[in-house]
C-alpha cells in the first residue's frame, strides 16, 4: 500500500518543529511578561489597553494554523485511522510520528524501532568499563571528514571479547548517539500527553499500573554507589513513562505494518522471553475495565517489560 502525501516529509518535520519551537517561545515570553507585571505591580488591564493580549492571541492563531495544516496532511496517511482513535494523539504528534519514521519498512522488528527512537538498549563492557561502540566516519559542517565512535549494542565487547551487559540508551561523553534525537524527544512528548489523558486512555491505565507496581517494589528512595538518588518520585515516573511509550511504539509497529501489508514478526517479549503480548487496541473500543480485567487481552505484565528494561 502506497502512502499518498501532499507535503514532503522534510517539510512536515519542519512544520512540526516550528510549531513546538514557536509554542515554547510564546509560553516562555508570556510567563516572563506576567512575572514582570507582578514584580512591578503593573495593573493587569494594561495588557488589553495597549493591545498586548491581542499579540499573544495572534501568536496562538499562528500555532493553530500550523495544527490545521498538519491535521489535513495526516488524512493522507492510513495509519492515522488508528492514531485518531487514541486519546492524546492529536494532529501534531500524529504527523510528527509519520514524518520522523516515514515508513514501517525501515524497521524489521519492534526492537529496531525502539532503538531508532532512543527507547532501546545499548551494551556495556564491565571489563573495559565503557560502552560498546563502532568507529564511523562523517563530515562536519565544513565538509571535512572525521572519525568518531558511535554507540553500538553487541553481545561481545569488540575490544576484549568479554560478555556485555545491557544498559538503556543514554548519552556517553565522547560517543555519538545511535538514535534519532528528534524521535526520542517526541517519545517523551507522547508519554507526557498520555499522562494528561487520565483513565479515559488505556495507555494511561497501563502507565498508572506500572507506576503503582514500581512504587510497591521500591517503596523508598536511596542513593546508589555513585551518589545518585534512585526510585524517588521522578525516577518512578520516568520508568513508567518509558515502558508506556515502548508499549505504544510496539503497537504502532504492528498496526502500521498490518495496514501496509507487511509481515509481522513476533515481538521480542514473546519470541525471546517466551511471554505473550498485549495486542494493539483503541480507546474507542477498550474501556478502563476492559484493560484491567480482561485477561485474554492483557497478557503482558509489567514484569515482562521489566525483563527488557532491567537496567533502567
Amino acid at each position: 500500500m502506497t502512502t499518498v502525501q501532499t507535503l514532503p516529509f522534510p517539510l512536515v518535520r519542519a512544520l512540526v518543529e516550528t510549531y513546538y519551537d514557536f509554542q515554547s517561545q510564546r509560553i516562555m515570553t508570556n510567563s516572563r511578561l506576567q512575572n514582570n507585571i507582578e514584580r512591578n505591580q503593573i495593573p493587569s488591564g494594561i495588557l488589553d489597553q495597549f493591545g498586548l493580549n491581542d499579540l499573544f492571541k495572534k501568536a496562538e492563531s499562528f500555532e493553530s494554523d500550523i495544527k490545521k495544516l498538519l491535521d489535513k496532511e495526516r488524512t493522507h496517511w492510513p495509519i492515522s485511522s488508528w492514531l485518531e482513535q487514541l486519546y492524546g494523539f492529536g494532529p501534531v504528534i500524529s504527523t510528527a510520528l509519520v514524518a520522523y519514521l516515514e515508513s514501517p519498512k525501515k524497521f524489521d522488528n519492534i526492537s529496531k524501532l525502539w532503538q531508532y527512537s532512543g527507547f532501546g538498549m545499548n551494551t556495556y563492557c564491565p571489563k573495559c568499563d565503557k560502552p560498546t561502540s563502532v568507529e564511523v566516519e562523517f563530515e562536519d559542517k565544513t565538509g571535512k571528514k572525521k572519525k568518531a565512535k558511535r554507540l553500538n549494542a553487541t553481545s561481545k565487547c569488540p575490544d576484549c571479547n568479554s560478555d556485555t551487559v545491557k544498559i538503556i540508551q543514554r548519552r556517553h561523553a565522547g560517543y555519538l548517539s545511535n538514535w534519532n534525537d528528534k524521535m526520542k524527544v517526541l517519545g517523551w512528548k507522547i508519554g507526557q500527553s498520555i499522562e494528561k489523558q487520565g483513565t479515559k486512555s488505556a495507555y494511561y491505565v497501563f502507565y498508572k499500573q506500572v507506576k503503582d507496581e514500581e512504587r510497591q517494589r521500591n517503596p523508598t528512595k536511596f542513593k546508589d554507589q555513585n551518589g545518585k538518588t534512585k526510585f524517588n518520585d521522578g525516577h518512578i515516573r520516568n520508568r513508567a513513562l518509558r515502558k508506556t511509550v515502548k508499549l505504544f511504539l510496539a503497537h504502532l509497529w504492528i498496526q502500521w505494518r498490518l495496514i501496509e501489508g507487511l509481515p509481522i514478526s513476533q515481538p521480542y517479549v514473546g519470541k525471546i522471553l517466551n511471554h505473550d503480548v498485549i495486542q494493539p487496541f483503541t480507546d474507542n473500543k477498550k474501556t478502563k475495565t476492559d484493560f484491567e480485567d480482561n485477561n485474554d487481552d492483557i497478557i503482558l505484565t509489567t514484569e515482562d517489560m521489566e525483563d527488557i528494561d532491567d537496567n533502567l
